[in-house]
């Protein structure tokens, strides 16, 4: 009698300390997306990005310099409003972010500074996938090639290309005149690996050389289990993991409520 009772303590406590490990987990996978900064205005070092949902402003970005792309951040789902703040402009755009999603915001130069809101794709096991997008005033469209192979043509700015599986490697990069096919930048060592997703930016003028900056998007959840933690599935399929737990908790639950009966009913017997 005295061990089925131990016994159902026992299983009592595991499950308390089990959901109390959920208890992080669940709320940072449900609620959020992830927002980041890609800073493509020349000249302007002090811009800013701030989020408003719910009636709270957050900052996006911090410390962002011209060049670069940010860190993500969490920002609530839902309908959020994005206001770019820069020295004698200003910009705001309405975007619905759904949870788990990742965002990429755009600071764009020309014919008065503006927000671009992106919505990141998935990675996929064992290939490479790189995206375009055109941030350079003054400049037309252009081609941009990785290596050999073609992944944007007739880009203009402020536009986006789709998505193009390449192989993973190190390649080098050009962005190209579609007229003539003249290189107008280039860089090399250009290195995507295996299951990622990533864009290729392609920024200058207005007194800065043109360039592309390439920054990862996304990584794909490791085939399997992670060493600690929830490691890659924490971002992407956390969700399922929450669900095969918390069906792990029904079974002990309903294992705790039999030895509590069971206990009982032998003392009933006595």
């Amino acid at each position: 009698m005295r061990s089925g009772v131990a016994v159902g303590r026992w299983v009592t406590s595991l499950i308390a300390s089990l959901l109390m490990l959920l208890v992080g987990p669940a709320a940072s996978a449900s609620g959020d997306a992830r927002v980041r900064f890609a800073q493509t205005i020349p000249g302007a070092e002090a811009v800013q990005v701030e989020a408003t949902a719910g009636g709270i402003t957050q900052r996006i970005g911090r410390g962002v310099g011209y060049g670069e792309v940010g860190r993500y951040a969490d920002v609530p789902a839902g309908n959020v409003t994005f206001e770019l703040r820069a020295p004698g402009a200003r910009a705001g755009v309405e975007q619905q972010l759904r949870n788990r999603a990742r965002y990429t915001l755009v600071a764009l130069a020309g014919g008065g500074d503006s927000l671009l809101v992106l919505r990141d794709g998935r990675a996929e096991g064992g290939r490479s996938r790189l995206r375009v997008v055109h941030a350079a005033p003054e400049l037309g469209a252009v081609d941009v090639r990785l290596g050999d192979q073609r992944v944007a043509e007739g880009v203009g700015v402020g536009d986006v290309s789709g998505y193009t599986v390449v192989e993973p490697g190190a390649y080098a990069l050009s962005v190209d005149n579609p007229q003539g096919g003249s290189t107008i930048a280039a860089r090399g060592a250009v290195t995507l690996t295996a299951g990622t997703s990533s864009t290729a930016f392609v920024i200058g003028t207005a007194g800065e050389p043109v360039e592309a900056i390439v920054a990862s998007d996304r990584m794909a959840a490791p085939r399997g289990a992670p060493a600690t933690g929830l490691g890659g599935l924490a971002d992407e399929d956390s969700h399922l993991l929450l669900a095969l737990l918390a069906g792990f908790l029904a079974a002990l639950a309903g294992a705790a409520g039999y030895v509590a009966l069971t206990a009982r009913s032998r003392r009933g017997g006595l």
